[in-house]
Formats: C-alpha cells, structure tokens, sequence
C-alpha cells in the first residue's frame, strides 16, 4: 500500500481499475485489489485484468508524450501511473472483455493549463500525409503564440502511431504531418496539444479528427 498525494484530477477514493483509494488520518493511500485465487479468476477479475492490458498496451506507444504530458503529477505518482488512472476511469467503452475498446475521443496523452488548441482541423491533401490546422488563442501578453505543437496520429488497423513533438509554433496555425507509406488508405484517428517553449506547462490535448489516409 502508497501513499500520494494527487491523483489523475485530484485525490480519489473508491475502485480504479486495480486499485482502491481511501483517505486516513488526511492521508491518501491506493491499495492493489486483492486477488480472490491467483488460480481460479472471477470474471469479473478477468474484466479488470482485460481492461488493465488494453490500455497498458495502447499506453506504451505514448511513453515520450505522456512524460512530458502528465508531469505535473509526478509528486507521489508517475505520469505513466497517472495516465492509465484516467484512462481507466474515462478512456475504455464496453461492458466485459468480451468488448472493450478505446474511446479515442477521450484519450488525453497531455494535462495541463496552457490554453488547448482551438478550431482544430485536418485535411488530407496529398498520400501519406495529415494537414492540421487550428487558431492562434494566445492571449495577448502571454507566451504570444511561442507555444509548441505536438501531434499524435494513430492507425487502429495498423496499431501503430506517428508522434511529433516540439513541431510547430501556436502562431504557425497549420502543419503537415508526413505519415510512412503504408498508412495510405487507413482511416486514422488524430490530436494535438501545446507545451510552452522551456518544456514546463503544457495544455490539454484535443481529439482533432478521424482522417482517411489517401
């Protein structure tokens, strides 16, 4: 049993995935599930181990991103431990392991207060590439659009990703994302996100689009 001392949006209690939070003494601890019989799993201790796989699996293609994305709960928790906690909680549809999935318009690979992208867009204007575009929501005074994009492209039949990080200014408003070769033809799914220039705040990531590859 760990204690911390923030969780994915704050401290939590009750059941995430395989773990349990509780508070004592105004102390925070998570806890592991107990296992009934290492030997003889319940179904719904399978449900939980599928659940736990799936987005482990999907997790660790993002390992890059998530470092930077999440480091703000680093302080009792790491940002891979943090990014799997949402992901439980927010990310997977399905009711059994017979069908559970990602929610890709609920994958977050970055949390933080930099303003997210705004009006975000993509094209497909050329083979084996993504346009993306989106505004310039700097506000005055601030970073003045110094923000740096990073882009996340996904092919679930390929179960492959595309990741660009530090690739774009916010003032540049477009970017074209050059994807291998035999992405052509895949319909892909697509995000983006800003982090400020010495790399210590970032903003949300946004669900941009679903994207046929030509």
């Amino acid at each position: 049993m760990g204690t911390y001392k923030k969780g994915v949006l704050g401290p939590f209690r009750g059941k995430v995935g395989t773990v349990i939070g509780a508070i004592w003494n105004g102390i925070h601890y998570m806890r592991s599930l107990p296992d009934v019989s290492a030997d003889n799993p319940t179904q719904a201790q399978l449900n939980v181990r599928a659940r736990f796989a799936m987005v482990n699996e999907f997790l660790k293609g993002l390992k890059p991103l998530i470092k930077v994305g999440y480091q703000q709960f680093n302080n009792g928790t790491t940002p891979m431990n943090a990014a799997s906690a949402y992901h439980l909680k927010n990310a997977v549809t399905g009711t059994s392991m017979l069908n559970y999935a990602i929610d890709y318009q609920k994958v977050m690979f970055s949390v933080g207060n930099l303003r997210k992208p705004l009006d975000t867009a993509t094209a497909a204007t050329a083979p084996a590439q993504v346009d993306f575009s989106w505004q310039n929501n700097a506000p005055a005074g601030s970073t003045g659009g110094t923000d740096r994009a990073s882009f996340l492209v996904y092919s679930p039949a390929k179960k492959e990703f595309v990741v660009l990080s530090d690739a774009a200014a916010r003032s540049a408003l477009t970017y074209v994302l050059q994807l291998p070769p035999e992405f052509s033809g895949d319909t892909v799914e697509c995000w983006m996100a800003f982090t400020s220039v010495d790399g210590k705040e970032v903003s949300d990531s946004v669900y941009v689009a679903q994207q046929i590859i030509i």
